[in-house]
C-alpha cells in the first residue's frame, strides 16, 4: 500500500494515496474542477490548462490533472485568479478552434 498524503482542498482536509493527482483528490471530496483535454487512462497530458488551480506557496498555477499531491499542500480551486485564468485559456482555445464539436471525439454524446 502506498503512503497517505494529507492535504487541503478548498478548506476540506483529506488523505489520499501518494501518486494521486489534485484532480483525483478533489473528486474524492466532490469538488468539481473543469477539464477539457483530460480523458482518464487515454489522455493525461494537461495541455488545455482548463483545470488550473492555485497551490499556496507555489508560483503560478498548477495543472490539476497531472500535478501530484504533496504533503501539507493547500489547494484553491475557485478563486478570482483561477476563474480569470480559465476564462483566458478558454478564449485562447476558442480563438483557434474549428467548431466541429458535434463530431469531436471528446463529445461524450457520441
Amino acid at each position: 500500500m502506498k503512503d497517505l498524503i494529507k492535504l487541503n482542498i478548498d478548506g476540506v482536509d483529506l488523505e489520499v494515496e501518494e501518486g494521486t493527482t489534485i484532480l483525483e483528490a478533489a473528486k474524492k471530496v466532490n469538488i468539481d474542477i473543469p477539464t477539457l483535454c483530460f480523458l482518464k487512462e487515454i489522455n493525461e497530458i494537461g495541455d488545455c490548462r482548463i483545470c488550473v488551480v492555485e497551490v499556496e506557496g507555489k508560483r503560478g498555477f498548477a495543472t490539476s490533472c497531472i500535478q501530484k499531491v504533496e504533503e501539507g499542500m493547500i489547494v484553491h480551486t475557485n478563486t478570482e485568479k483561477v476563474i480569470e485564468a480559465r476564462k483566458t485559456v478558454l478564449d485562447l482555445i476558442l480563438s483557434n478552434h474549428d467548431r466541429e464539436c458535434l463530431t469531436c471525439v471528446r463529445n461524450r454524446k457520441l
